[in-house]
């Protein structure tokens, strides 16, 4: 596999489209005391199973240790958030669309340190490049674990299926896909945030309220993602204390 810019360039069922997927990240030993082995666990399954071209964005949301590469990585670059309490995990995320848009990546994947990919993912990107709506929708996989019943399951399936975003029947936000397109006609505000920038959204709620503004949202069932949901995090929600 290769490493350069965009990894995967030299895979052998090369997909051309270019991937950006975006992360937050964060260790210590009050709110995530094994950041880094989730993250390390999360980076191992993406460079093993994206066939696309792809570079993961990721934030070291305040850790108590920064984050560094061992050996310089051109498909992974790492941002430093010394203070996450002003934009929570929301931030990071505003932040790495902003970075895969700038470096000429056409989708978007929002995702967790705490999430195992597998070479479904190829499938999960396989629609949203080719569904007929994607200029203004927004996609989602099934999991062992999300929010909602509609979207929970124990491996993938063979089905896609388009939901309304009304409210209590929309995609839960563990990890969300979006078009360059869609991103762009939906930007919250002239600063180029895709989620709200709303202090209610730092935490969550921002894949609510991103899917009151966008056309449609899609299940992709041929995509399956476990996710772990280590819940750290939960409590810097309950807290703006650190």
């Amino acid at each position: 596999m290769s490493n350069q810019l965009f990894g995967n360039q030299d895979s052998i069922n090369m997909r051309e489209t270019k991937v950006g997927l975006v992360v937050a990240i964060h260790e210590s030993e009050k709110h995530r005391p094994n950041g880094m082995y989730l993250f390390s666990q999360y980076i191992d399954a993406i460079f093993h199973s994206v066939e696309y071209p792809f570079k993961v964005y990721a934030f070291d949301n305040a850790s108590t240790t920064p984050v560094v590469l061992e050996e310089p990585n051109e498909a992974l670059q790492i941002t430093r958030v010394e203070d996450q309490y002003p934009g929570g995990c929301t931030y990071a995320w505003n932040e790495g669309i902003k970075q895969a848009l700038d470096e000429g990546c056409e989708v978007v994947i929002i995702t967790s340190d705490d999430q195992i990919y597998n070479e479904t993912i190829n499938n999960f990107i396989d629609e949203i490049v080719s569904n007929k709506k994607n200029g203004n929708a927004i996609f989602g996989p099934l999991s062992n674990n999300p929010n909602n019943t509609y979207q929970k399951a124990n491996g993938p399936s063979d089905f896609v299926k388009e939901i309304s975003g009304d409210p209590q029947d929309e995609l839960n936000g563990f990890c969300l896909a979006m078009t360059r397109e869609t991103i762009e006609k939906n930007f919250y505000d002239d600063e180029r945030n895709f989620f709200s920038t709303d202090p209610m959204c730092k935490w969550g709620g921002q894949d609510v309220e991103v899917q009151s503004r966008v056309d449609t949202s899609f299940i992709v069932g041929t995509c399956y993602v476990h996710h772990l949901k280590v819940g750290g995090w939960r409590q810097i929600r309950a807290s703006e204390n650190g």
